[in-house]
């Protein structure tokens, strides 16, 4: 116990002060959290999306991502029907509410070769996609964590309307077609 207290007491009377919300007991001896992390999806690859993304803590509670992702997913029974072929920037922006409570947004700006089963043609072109998340960080080790995060994403624009997309939602809104993302990432703490 008095060990812990000493190491306690260095750390907020010493030269280097760290504040509490980048703090995170390990074992008994508080410590400093690591700025950076890296994750992946264990949920997007069961629809053949993968994507591994970095992230750098900006403070105690925010945090900025970027990373790279591909999309190959394939419907053939809904709509939009068709393959999709899309090289994506990752770009997202975390915050931190309570402890390991977070929300998030995700952007997703992709070049897309998206190949219609209804008229049998290729469209290509950018597309931007946009995901909100609220979910929670498990740390199961010092450095590996487990990230639960469902949320909600939906188009935002497209540079081609693919067939039977267009008069399935009017394209009036973007939230016309919003679709559920069961999250579950694992991620690497350094």
């Amino acid at each position: 116990m008095w060990n812990n207290l000493f190491a306690i007491n260095t750390l907020v009377e010493g030269a280097d002060i760290v504040s509490v919300a980048d703090t995170t007991i390990s074992g008994n001896l508080l410590r400093a959290e690591s700025k950076w992390s890296v994750e992946t999806s264990l949920t997007a690859p069961v629809a053949r999306i993968y994507a591994v993304k970095a992230g750098y803590k900006i403070s105690g509670n925010r945090e900025l991502g970027f990373g790279i992702g591909f999309q190959n997913w394939r419907n053939k029974d809904i709509d939009p029907a068709g393959q999709t072929n899309a090289w994506s920037m990752i770009l997202s922006y975390r915050y931190y509410i309570w402890r390991n409570l977070a929300v998030e947004v995700e952007l997703w700006p992709a070049y897309n070769h998206f190949e219609s089963y209804v008229d049998g043609q290729t469209y290509k072109g950018f597309e931007l996609w946009v995901e909100y998340r609220a979910g929670y960080r498990f740390d199961l080790t010092s450095n590996l964590s487990l990230f639960v995060m469902p949320g909600l994403g939906h188009p935002v624009w497209a540079q081609h309307d693919w067939p039977r997309l267009e008069e399935k939602s009017g394209r009036e809104s973007p939230f016309d077609l919003v679709v559920f993302i069961p999250q579950v990432a694992v991620g690497w703490r350094f």
